[in-house]
């Protein structure tokens, strides 16, 4: 959350992926590379006490925290950390659903990833790389003072998320009074039952994210309702989620410390 309208440059940093993953290319046409169109995003705000955004890539780069502490070195962050395991299944389904992942099968996927070290630098378009929260977080909490950063375990937003945003909202210094209007739960991930909509909907990615730019947000929301809408999640095979856990169990206790908190949930078998 930056309290002015201040650039930050890190969307220009990956603004050329060096990734042949189609799932990379089609994402980076999503990201701000121009200063001022960043600004513009904020040109609405007016008296408001916060204004911010938000992006899951800004704990995928080590050189993020830099980017935004030069820009923004007054903002206050929130990350919010799901169970790594949970995550890149989710994240892995939720590509194969839109037609951005060629690689069929998670377990496929996982073993190309564990056959190489896992990245330090840039972990976007990683699934597994991108759970090392620890290692990611780090530049964070070298350049910001403990009193800007708010870390939330997903985990406890689903299970009180009213809790969970009074915390948010005391910490954005907003009030955390106030009882957002419930909303209708986007991007399930998962995969598209019937095989004529699946079909349809992955087939057409590339038009999809064409147009991306030009319809309003509702507008394709309503349009792709229908298709993504009834989604259907196989569970996740307990032996690639052990592999996984043991890939990441140094950062995984490195972040424990860190929160002084054990995160037994996301290490179950």
């Amino acid at each position: 959350m930056c309290p002015t309208k201040s650039p930050n440059h890190f969307a220009a940093h990956l603004a050329q992926p060096p990734w042949e993953n189609p799932a990379a290319v089609a994402m980076a046409r999503h990201w701000v590379a121009d200063p001022l169109r960043y600004e513009s995003l904020f040109d609405a705000a007016t008296t408001q006490c916060a204004i911010g955004e938000v992006s899951p890539v800004y704990l995928q780069a080590v050189d993020a925290a830099r980017a935004l502490h030069e820009r923004c070195p007054g903002a206050k962050l929130v990350a919010i950390l799901r169970d790594p395991a949970e995550r890149a299944y989710a994240h892995f389904i939720g590509r194969r659903r839109d037609g951005i992942e060629p690689v069929a099968t998670f377990e496929e996927k996982v073993g190309t990833e564990l056959a190489d070290p896992l990245p330090d630098d840039v972990a976007f378009g990683h699934y597994i790389g991108c759970g090392r929260y620890h290692h990611f977080l780090s530049p964070y909490l070298e350049r910001f003072a403990p009193e800007q950063m708010l870390i939330v375990l997903y985990d406890d937003l689903a299970a009180d998320p009213a809790t969970v945003l009074r915390q948010v909202f005391g910490f954005l210094g907003v009030d955390s009074s106030f009882e957002p209007t419930p909303v209708e739960r986007l991007n399930r991930s998962g995969e598209i039952r019937g095989r004529l909509r699946r079909t349809v909907w992955t087939s057409t990615v590339r038009a999809r994210t064409a147009l991306r730019p030009y319809l309003p947000a509702r507008l394709r929301t309503a349009i792709g309702r229908p298709f993504v809408a009834d989604v259907h999640k196989p569970p996740l095979d307990p032996m690639l989620r052990a592999r996984i856990v043991a890939a990441l169990d140094a950062d995984l206790a490195a972040l424990e410390q860190y929160l002084g908190r054990e995160l037994s949930a996301w290490r179950r078998p």
